[in-house]
């Protein structure tokens, strides 16, 4: 039996797997290039699915095609997997896996480089 991916529940589990109780929404500035966490997925509160996407509303928070952004999930490290996103790939969507953590970091930061993450628990 596979030990990743949705092939690690039991068939029940594995239904109830797109079943949400509960979503939070939270804008990240990416300005300084440093990392930023993800406040609203804990260990407590993991999230089933994530969607990344530029902060509606106002122009000035676009990201630019040379803004790379590394996604680190569950507090991996470097010499582990860390997803590297383009910008041009926004809306970005996570799934498939318990998310008890998430950073996110700007390679190019700038100034007006903000996300806004829509996390599903």
């Amino acid at each position: 039996m596979a030990k990743s991916g949705l092939n690690q529940f039991t068939v029940q589990e594995a239904t109830n797997f797109d079943a949400y109780s509960d979503w939070n929404y939270e804008e990240i500035s990416l300005t300084d290039g440093t990392q930023q966490t993800v406040t609203n997925i804990t260990n407590s509160k993991a999230a089933k699915k994530v969607i990344l996407y530029d902060t509606p509303g106002s122009a000035s928070s676009a990201l630019d095609a040379a803004d790379i952004l590394s996604l680190e999930i569950n507090d991996k490290t470097d010499s582990e997997k860390i997803i590297k996103i383009d910008a041009t790939d926004m809306p970005f969507t996570l799934t498939g896996l318990i998310i008890t953590s998430l950073k996110i970091t700007n390679s190019a930061g700038g100034a007006g480089n903000d996300i806004a993450v829509l996390s599903f628990h």
